[in-house]
């Protein structure tokens, strides 16, 4: 099967919150590889790369929240988008 891969930003309170290793924690749990890392105007940048189902799942879940702390503003999402191959699902800081 083909992997997709897709980079999200996400705004809101989502930085301090265990943000990045809860989202670290769901990539794990639904076989994604990729990176979350802070960035410096208080988004959330994340690099995911599976399998097309997995990866929809998987931003479907972020949207949500996964950290009960984080209050989600905006998700942009840039499908397809240039992502370095990875095997594992890192916090990248």
């Amino acid at each position: 099967m083909v992997r997709k891969t897709v980079i999200m930003r996400v705004t809101g309170m989502v930085q301090g919150v265990g943000f990045r290793y809860t989202t670290k924690h769901l990539a794990y749990k639904m076989n994604i590889s990729g990176i979350v890392k802070n960035l410096q105007d208080g988004s959330v940048e994340i690099q995911a790369i599976a399998e097309e189902e997995d990866l929809e799942k998987f931003i479907e879940a972020v949207k949500k929240g996964p950290s009960p702390a984080a209050r989600i503003g905006e998700v942009y999402i840039y499908k397809d988008a240039p992502v370095e191959e990875r095997k594992t699902f890192d916090i990248e800081y």
